[in-house]
């Protein structure tokens, strides 16, 4: 990516893609941090993903089908980015091997994360999501503002504060969560 890739500079609320867009680039984060996010028919945000660097990321519906992108991509922080076509990295994995098989891994730990915050969201209470977040990505924790917190967890910011004082005092988190 680095290569053949073009570095552009973001500014934090600077879009990458919004949905609707047909973006067949993917990106990595060489610095800075993006937001993969969806817009609800309410216009509230659900935050799909925080991307810090070293991050790679692009609309797979838009890359594999060239559909239209499904969520949107901003920069939260200063910072730069390596798009590439998809296009030209599928060519360039088609020729070499060892290129074929880091596309492979990259996928396989894609759809891992994918599968995880699915089960996050889907199985996990709020106040487990926010516990999971702060063991797998405390650096990210403390990078982003409390109502995109909220907003990934799938609370109001109201709610958030209600978990942070439950899961600061571990007790009271053990007895509600023994309860549920």
């Amino acid at each position: 990516m680095i290569q053949n890739g073009r570095e552009t500079r973001v500014r934090a609320r600077d879009h990458l893609f919004v949905q609707g867009d047909r973006n067949t680039h993917i990106y990595l984060v060489k610095s800075g941090m993006l937001k993969a996010y969806y817009v609800r028919a309410d216009g509230r945000q659900h935050i799909k993903s925080f991307l810090p660097e070293g991050s790679i990321i692009g609309s797979m519906v838009a890359l594999v089908d060239h559909d239209p992108c499904t969520f949107n991509l901003v920069a939260i922080e200063n910072g730069s980015v390596i798009a590439l076509p998809f296009g030209r990295l599928k060519e360039e994995a088609g020729r070499d091997i060892g290129l074929a098989n880091i596309l492979v891994d990259f996928l396989s730990a894609y759809g891992k994360r994918k599968e995880r915050r699915e089960y996050e969201l889907l199985s996990l209470s709020p106040d487990e999501r926010y516990s999971v977040l702060l063991e797998t990505m405390p650096d990210v924790a403390d990078r982003i503002t409390q109502a995109d917190l909220a907003a990934y967890i799938g609370v109001t910011p109201q709610a958030l504060s209600r978990i942070k004082r439950r899961i600061r005092t571990p007790a009271t988190f053990e007895a509600n969560w023994c309860r549920s």
